[in-house]
């Protein structure tokens, strides 16, 4: 007998379980029916929560963007760790970091995925910037950042970050490159952030290249 369970678990459970299939074998081969068989409910069921297996994909993603924010949120506690750190700290949370992550992500860059690439970065930025909102005008009041307009700086930064690291692979740089990246990202990031240049340096040993 079936066992009947609350709405918001039962489409958990239908996420986790989607999750898992996707990563183990892979977005395209996986169907809505070896869902199904996995989670053990019928047809109608699955539909009820979700209209295709691509809003499932997107319902994923959605996660796993508030499981960034989440761990970006505790990092914006952390009141021992120095401002400049934890905003960086705060931003590389959102980056996916678990088994699978790779697969996700590659799904992400086909082009008939667009949709759903789209999709991460609206609620990346919509996720990230009132969490790092704080801390951006925690730099105001110490004098460290002169900004007009935080929240457009926020973004900006947010937006540059995710297209020269989270799609690093889709410009191909190499090794060689990859340093020259980051010291560049870092310069655009004091520019943005009005602090004295070479304020950021210190962040590249986040990047493991100190």
């Amino acid at each position: 007998m079936k066992t009947v369970k609350d709405a918001e678990l039962r489409r958990q459970e239908i996420l986790m379980t989607a999750r898992e299939l996707f990563i183990k074998k892979g977005y395209d081969k996986t169907s809505v029916n070896d869902i199904l068989k996995v989670v053990d409910i019928a047809k109608g069921t699955f539909y009820y929560y979700f209209s295709s297996k691509e809003e499932v994909l997107e319902a994923i993603i959605i996660d796993i963007v508030e499981e960034g924010a989440t761990k970006a949120r505790r990092i914006l506690n952390e009141q021992s760790i120095p401002l400049l750190n934890r905003i960086m700290m705060a931003m590389m949370a959102q980056k996916p970091d678990f088994e699978g992550s790779e697969e996700i992500k590659e799904e992400l860059h086909k082009v008939e995925n667009v949709k759903l690439h789209r999709v991460y970065l609206r609620e990346m930025i919509k996720k990230m910037t009132p969490i790092l909102e704080p801390l951006m005008l925690e730099g105001i009041d110490q004098g460290i950042f002169s900004i007009d307009y935080p929240t457009e700086c926020i973004e900006s930064i947010l937006l540059l970050g995710h297209m020269m690291f989270d799609d690093s692979d889709v410009f191909e740089w190499t090794s060689d490159e990859f340093p020259k990246k980051i010291q560049a990202f870092l310069s655009n990031m004091e520019r943005l952030l009005g602090t004295k240049k070479g304020e950021l340096e210190i962040l590249m040993q986040m990047f493991g290249q100190l």
